[in-house]
């Protein structure tokens, strides 16, 4: 049977017999029991009682393409392709194969990855239809030049649709993490296919905690942080979250083939969460005062009296927690 009723069912989190379900989807109670097994071996907690029945503790808020599309398409914001997929490797990979064309805007969205990626090849850890799994590939014509920022604008990008929302005390740490008050809420991974003489396909993913629980994030190795603690249960509608973030992604996209990162930096020192303060590069554990970045998006930072500008790719950046 079609797992995806059975989950529209129990997404309401009350309560419910096989007898009832197995009415409701028009199957026996035998191919219900055997479907609950299934969602079970796939992750997915159940809450049984004698005689009440089964149901999925705080519900599920399934994501909805057609809500996704309609808020877009009343922004005059119009996707090439829009994939939602009950479970993937992961959403950049999707976007990454060749299959998938490029010409415009894609996105992709997924309710659980398999091999969720964050930066440096670690583990994005995607419990089911909790968070947002999400992806945006788009093309960008011109050389490596046209690449530099890139990684930065998109944190701009992501920060100022959360803080537009009502998210408190966003912070990004460079290159494009996002933090809240010494937690990370998302991350970013921009992957590359491409050459300088043809231009790029660029495809940017976007992996965003938003009610998560402390038992599901427990294969968490920093401090995290969701939109469900920041701002409440009132605010949580994944579906208008991804509508959301797509449109400031792609409006800040379309403005970097624009203005270029020059016209977003202002933008960053709002959020800048490592300027004015002693930072550790992990290569050789030198320590500098962080300065800001520059006009190609590159952190810069005094060490020993001497400005350095460190590249996304060099480097990983962790505040210096002595100093504060």
């Amino acid at each position: 049977m079609d797992l995806m009723r059975l989950l529209d069912v129990l997404s309401d989190g009350e309560y419910h017999s096989g007898v009832e379900m197995g009415r409701l989807l028009g199957v026996s109670r035998t191919a219900i029991w055997k479907a609950l097994g299934k969602l079970e071996a796939e992750g997915i907690v159940l809450d049984v009682v004698k005689g009440k029945g089964y149901r999925i503790d705080g519900g599920l808020d399934l994501l909805n393409s057609e809500d996704i599309a309609a808020y877009l398409a009343s922004r005059s914001i119009f996707l090439d392709n829009l994939y939602l997929l009950q479970e993937v490797d992961s959403t950049n990979s999707f976007l990454m194969r060749d299959d998938v064309e490029a010409k415009g805007y894609s996105l992709c969205l997924a309710e659980r990855q398999t091999a969720g990626r964050g930066r440096r090849g670690r583990e994005w850890h995607s419990p089911y239809a909790k968070n947002l799994y999400m992806s945006i590939s788009f093309s960008l014509p011109g050389g490596a030049e046209v690449l530099e920022g890139l990684s930065v604008v998109l944190g701009v990008a992501i920060a100022n649709c959360l803080s537009s929302r009502g998210v408190p005390n966003v912070g990004l740490k460079w290159p494009n993490d996002i933090w809240v008050d010494g937690k990370k809420l998302a991350g970013i991974l921009v992957e590359l296919k491409g050459e300088a003489e043809f231009g790029w396909k660029v495809v940017a993913g976007l992996g965003i905690n938003v009610r998560m629980s402390e038992h599901e994030g427990m294969q968490v190795d920093q401090p995290w942080t969701s939109i469900e603690r920041l701002v409440g249960d009132a605010s949580l509608e994944r579906s208008l979250w991804a509508s959301a973030l797509t449109e400031s992604l792609i409006e800040t996209i379309d403005r970097y083939r624009i203005e270029g990162l020059q016209g977003l930096l202002a933008d960053w020192s709002k959020f800048d969460i490592l300027q004015g303060r002693q930072v550790e590069l992990s290569v050789g554990g030198v320590l500098g005062l962080c300065h800001g970045i520059d006009s190609r998006g590159r952190l810069l930072v005094d060490v020993n009296g001497k400005m350095s500008a460190v590249n996304a790719g060099e480097v990983s950046v962790r505040p210096n927690e002595s100093s504060d």
